[in-house]
Parts: structure tokens; sequence; C-alpha cells
């Protein structure tokens, strides 16, 4: 059985991983969050299933991909349905590059400190505590302003 204070480390080291597996799946920030939340609960209450034959995060993330994965099945979005399409769409080098360019172009709507925010976050796939170190702010302040830079390229996208 994972003790509590166990189970409070694992969601401190593994939540963003985490997070950002559901994102790519459900593909919707506000749905990403929810799901998260839910797979701790659930890995809450059945940590004593854990085994320990595998890592933490293995472990979580099974829990996670299947958590997503039935999610979008029983909630099919237009969000979804067009990521698949753009993916399906993006095969060649050329749409690849293209994305490329139209991706620096979104991020010229963005201030200076929420672009370095998504530059770190996303593109160097660092944590939100290690973008705060970066930054020089708390990561409080680097998760509000992720998610307000998210906000913003999703307008500009659509």
């Amino acid at each position: 059985m994972v003790k509590k204070k166990t189970f409070e480390k694992w969601v401190n080291d593994y939540h963003d991983r985490i997070y950002a597996t559901i994102f790519h799946i459900v593909g919707n920030e506000d749905d990403a969050l929810d799901c998260t939340q839910e797979v701790f609960l659930k890995a809450y209450k059945k940590r004593g299933a854990f085994r320990g034959e595998a890592s933490p995060y293995t472990w979580l993330y099974r829990i996670a991909n299947n958590h997503a994965l039935n999610f979008v099945s029983r909630n099919r979005t237009k969000t979804w349905d067009t990521l698949q399409e753009r993916g399906q769409e993006a095969d060649t080098e050329d749409d690849t590059a293209q994305m490329r360019s139209f991706r620096r172009e979104w991020l010229q709507h963005l201030s200076k400190t929420e672009r370095r925010v998504i530059e770190v976050r996303v593109f160097e796939r660092k944590s939100f505590r290690e973008v705060a170190e970066r930054l020089n702010t708390t990561e409080n302040s680097a998760k509000v302003l992720y998610h307000r830079a998210v906000k913003k390229l999703q307008q500009v996208v659509k």
C-alpha cells in the first residue's frame, strides 16, 4: 500500500507529465485539467493496487492514457476531430515546415514573457517549477502566465 505522503510526492513529481499526456489526447485545456484531476483521484483510491513492479509514472501514465481515451470516445468534440484531421493532413515535409512557420507567427501575438513561458514549457518540455526558476518568478505565476498565453493562442488559431 502506498502511503499518503508518497502519493503526494507522486502528484508533485508527475502532475505536469500526466497533464501533457492527457492534453495531447483530448486536445482541450479545460478537459485535460479535469481529466488530470480525475486520474489522480482514481489513482489515489486505487493506490493499494500499485504493486511496485513498474515505476509510479508508468502506472499513472497507463491510468491517464486509458482515462483520456475513454473520455474522448464518450465526448467526441469538434476540437478532437479537427486535431485528428490536421494530424493526417500534415504528413509531408512541406506541410510540417508551413506549420512551424505558422506557429512562429502565432507566438508574435504574445507578450515577451508569455512567449518565453511557452518556449520553456512546450518546446523545452520543462516543468512549471523549472519555468518559474528560469523566469525568476513563482510556480503559480508561471502557471497563470502559461494558461493566459494558451488562451491567447487559442483565439489566434481560431
